[in-house]
């Protein structure tokens, strides 16, 4: 027996053709994403009908969605984050849903310090005053001896501390599961968010979104900050109130954001006006290695379902 499968993720075989070659030559048909870029809800409903298994980029996959997809019995998400999917739907629609949640790691990791970086020493403002031809020397600081506070400390966080250990930082973490041996062993102190808001130079998320999280980032939080404190997300839209960082931003010009995910995307807000903010497309696993990674452990993940 012959299945479909749809990939909606626009990047899916573009880097290395690897992947799409594992499913055709396991006997799969498959359908890539026609439009080249996000699919909207109704984009989503109407290409989901006739198909067996999906490779799913970061669109919303609702019950609205998963129930325009009668046949649908499998959904594999390409990368970590399960927050766009509704899985008491696919349950009650017997779809089983994984996802690959480990391919991303180095890529955020290293994303995240290249951000870092960036920030300190106004790299992306200087090259963007560089190329109108504007030459003008920003004062940056070092990265050596700040006080990073994670928040979240799984598979991305404990990479960046990994990466950080030859610049010494001092690390201070919130999660709510605490790994004592890793924290131990490279000197990560457990602290509460109050702490993390109060005490560090520089602020960076990584865990997955919800709507307990929601804005985690606020105006409180930033009001407990430092006037020049550097914060990241390239881990999920939505965990950052952006209006409140676009404020905090204006009213501390010593202080900087890197950004990579965003609340809606594509991404167009007044955080784009401003000098001591840096902002990418969600570029967190466009790595080449990273996609090669992730897309041939989606295809693994189909093609072994299938063979159940």
């Amino acid at each position: 027996m012959s299945y479909k499968v749809i990939i909606t993720s626009s990047s899916f075989g573009k880097v290395a053709p690897k992947p799409l070659e594992m499913l055709h030559e396991a006997g799969f048909e498959v359908v890539l994403n026609p439009y080249g870029r996000k699919l909207t809800v109704e984009e989503s409903k109407e290409l989901m009908p006739g198909f067996d298994g999906m490779i799913a980029g970061t669109e919303k996959l609702n019950e609205e969605v998963l129930s325009s997809a009668s046949t649908l019995k499998y959904l594999c998400r390409l990368g970590a984050g399960m927050d766009s999917v509704d899985f008491e739907a696919a349950k009650k629609l017997n779809v089983t849903v994984e996802n690959t949640p480990s391919a991303h790691v180095d890529g955020v990791a290293e994303l995240t310090l290249g951000g870092i970086l960036s920030c300190l020493r106004s790299i992306a403002p200087s090259h963007a005053n560089m190329t109108k031809g504007v030459w003008k020397k920003p004062m940056g600081t070092l990265l050596t001896g700040k006080s990073i506070g994670i928040i979240g400390l799984g598979k991305v966080g404990k990479r960046l501390v990994e990466l950080l250990q030859p610049f010494g930082v001092s690390v201070m973490a919130y999660d709510l599961l605490k790994d004592e041996k890793f924290a131990s062993l490279y000197n990560v102190e457990y602290v509460s968010l109050e702490n993390i808001a109060a005490k560090s130079d520089i602020v960076t998320l990584h865990i997955p979104f919800s709507q307990d999280a929601r804005h985690l980032i606020n105006g409180d939080f930033l009001s407990r900050s430092r006037s020049n404190l550097l914060i990241v997300n390239a881990s999920r839209g939505g965990l950052i109130d952006e209006g409140a960082l676009f404020n905090f931003l204006q009213t501390n010009n010593s202080a900087s954001a890197y950004l990579d995910t965003f609340e809606n995307e594509p991404y167009s807000g007044n955080l784009c006006q401003l000098e001591n903010c840096t902002l990418t497309p969600h570029i967190g696993s466009y790595a080449s290695e990273v996609r090669i990674k992730m897309e041939m452990e989606a295809a693994q993940n189909v093609i072994n379902f299938f063979k159940k």
